[in-house]
């Protein structure tokens, strides 16, 4: 597999949870999660420093930084590089969203402009970590159109996840709005969707024996457990179990003009919407390491 590993795992992640938390509070922020939320802050003042500390391991990592620092200047200027690209991609991103993050630790209005640049860059830094992974053609179980899809799915699903969490230990007022809920439902549903059509397109054949060996690797072998552990159950079919259960309440409550209960009903169960929080963090790191760690090239000489 080559020296892909935890540290590129892990960027994967903070790139993509970065890039979510800003877009949890730029949605949170344009009323897009509710009319009363307390999201529309804490997404933007951790987006800039969790992106920057992903992009000084994917450097360090694939640069060879510790060793050849000089190293570093050449991935600024290899254009027909993904990575390159992406180097741009991320810089541009984690300058506008400390921008951002300025305005609203001094609780002053940024300009439009900057927020809405940043929600591009966001949007653009998500699929960048897909990418990073599709255009790799030596690895065919990378090598896939979906592979970025899965990503900003995920990065959309734990950034909201993030989000909800810190906005839950640092901001002053506790909102539990439904329009939450329903778009985190969404995106888990979306998410699982998303992974099994990533499947299905590799044993129907379309990506070659070794990315089904790759496949097989987390279904039903070695990478089983934490898969179907970690992933499935913990960090897909619990949360979606729950939202699913919140959004049956929050109707029921409507239709019987009984919301003000529902409310309170919300404000008790906030134990267990942390505890999913949560949950769709772990599914979201152990993704990226299953994806990593399943990898194998063409070069690997194992179809015999």
């Amino acid at each position: 597999m080559g020296h892909w590993g935890w540290l590129i795992a892990i960027y994967l992640f903070l790139g993509g949870l970065g890039a979510g938390a800003y877009l949890a509070s730029f949605a949170a922020e344009k009323g897009l999660l509710g009319e009363k939320t307390n999201l529309n802050r804490v997404g933007y003042v951790v987006s800039a420093p969790i992106v920057a500390f992903g992009a000084f391991l994917l450097i360090f990592d694939l640069g060879q930084g510790l060793k050849k620092p000089w190293l570093i200047i050449n991935m600024f200027l290899n254009f027909s590089s993904v990575m390159t690209w992406g180097i741009y991609i991320l810089s541009a991103f984690i300058f506008v969203a400390f921008i951002k993050a300025f305005f609203v630790w001094k609780k002053r209005n940024a300009p439009d402009v900057i927020s809405y640049v940043g929600a591009i860059l966001a949007v653009a830094t998500a699929a960048y970590t897909g990418m990073l992974l599709a255009v790799v053609e030596g690895i065919p179980f990378w090598n896939s159109y979906l592979m970025p899809v899965v990503f900003v799915v995920s990065a959309l699903s734990t950034g909201l996840s993030l989000t909800s969490l810190l906005a839950h230990f640092f901001e002053k007022y506790q909102i539990h709005e439904m329009r939450v809920s329903q778009i985190h439902l969404g995106l888990v549903a979306t998410e699982i969707v998303a992974l099994a059509a990533f499947f299905a397109l590799i044993y129907s054949g379309n990506q070659g024996t070794i990315a089904k060996i790759s496949a097989n690797m987390l279904l039903t072998e070695s990478l089983s457990i934490p898969f179907w552990l970690f992933l499935v159950i913990i960090g897909l079919v619990g949360p979606l179990a729950f939202y699913l259960l919140q959004a049956r309440s929050n109707k029921k409550a409507l239709l019987t003009s009984n919301y003000q209960n529902s409310a309170l009903n919300s404000v008790r169960s906030g134990i267990v919407s942390l505890i999913c929080d949560g949950a769709v963090l772990v599914g979201g790191l152990t993704l990226r390491c299953l994806i990593i760690f399943a990898a194998l090239p063409v070069w690997n000489g194992i179809l015999s």
